[in-house]
């Protein structure tokens, strides 16, 4: 009788295991054992190294845990695993082709078996969201409308600094409501108290603001908490801020208006 490697080969993990035992690279990760002729003589397993009868042992339970064994028929295997997803034929040779793994066949009769390992914990599908009712879809938008108001009031009012008395200043009553979907608030920006040093309000004398921090702008003008008090200028950024804000609040707007509902001025 031959040696052990004369007859089988055994392949596992990223080696091959020869007679001597000593692996060498492989990149086939699958399992695999490939029977020659006759098998060896399994009982003198002394003759064999450890490491080569712990694969050994393996690899005969990858077959038996994927249905299929060696010596199996064409037709047991179809029996146990049912039509393959594809079929090589070479002459005697059949490779069948399964979604967990590879059986190959010479002469009608199962000489290899190469199992394809699968994660242990597949990814759940999430499942999809609820759909909104149009209860939902108008307080979604309302909510939407307020964040970006307030976020404008934030910008719009903020304080200018007051120093001493100057020149009066004062802010005629009522406000244009803003086209929020194509106004540029950069384009109606006013700085009419550039040349002043001081300003002052009638309705508070005690107090006045310096003249080139301040801005009245028409289009900024509906979203004003306090009349009473002037308007910081605002930066070239701040006011980009507040069209891209705008925009936000013209789309919410539209949708509103389209149930009834109508925006009003902050003051």
């Amino acid at each position: 009788m031959g040696s052990f490697s004369t007859w089988c080969l055994f392949r596992c993990g990223n080696h091959f295991l020869g007679k001597s035992g000593d692996p060498f690279p492989n990149p086939v990760v699958a399992p695999v054992l490939t029977c020659l002729d006759r098998p060896p003589d399994l009982n003198h397993t002394s003759a064999f190294p450890m490491n080569i009868r712990i694969y050994a042992a393996f690899l005969f339970l990858a077959p038996a845990a994927f249905g299929t064994s060696m010596g199996d028929t064409y037709q047991q295997v179809l029996a146990e695993k049912g039509v393959p997803k594809s079929q090589i034929e070479a002459g005697s040779l059949q490779i069948l082709n399964y979604s967990d793994g590879n059986i190959k066949l010479k002469d009608g009769i199962v000489v290899s078996v190469s199992v394809v390992s699968k994660p242990a914990h597949p990814a759940a599908t999430p499942s999809p969201a609820p759909s909104q009712t149009p209860a939902d879809r108008l307080a979604a938008i309302r909510q939407q409308l307020r964040d970006a108001v307030a976020k404008a009031q934030n910008i719009i009012n903020q304080p200018a600094t007051a120093t001493e008395r100057g020149a009066q200043m004062r802010f005629h009553p009522g406000a244009t409501k803003p086209d929020f979907n194509t106004v540029d608030v950069r384009n109606t920006q006013e700085a009419s108290y550039d040349n002043e040093d001081y300003v002052c309000l009638k309705s508070q004398p005690d107090k006045v603001w310096v003249g080139h921090e301040l801005e009245f702008n028409s289009m900024t003008k509906f979203f004003y908490l306090d009349r009473s008090l002037p308007k910081k200028k605002l930066t070239n950024e701040e006011m980009v801020e507040i069209n891209r804000l705008y925009r936000i609040i013209g789309r919410c707007d539209n949708e509103l208006s389209k149930a009834g509902i109508q925006m009003k001025p902050s003051s």
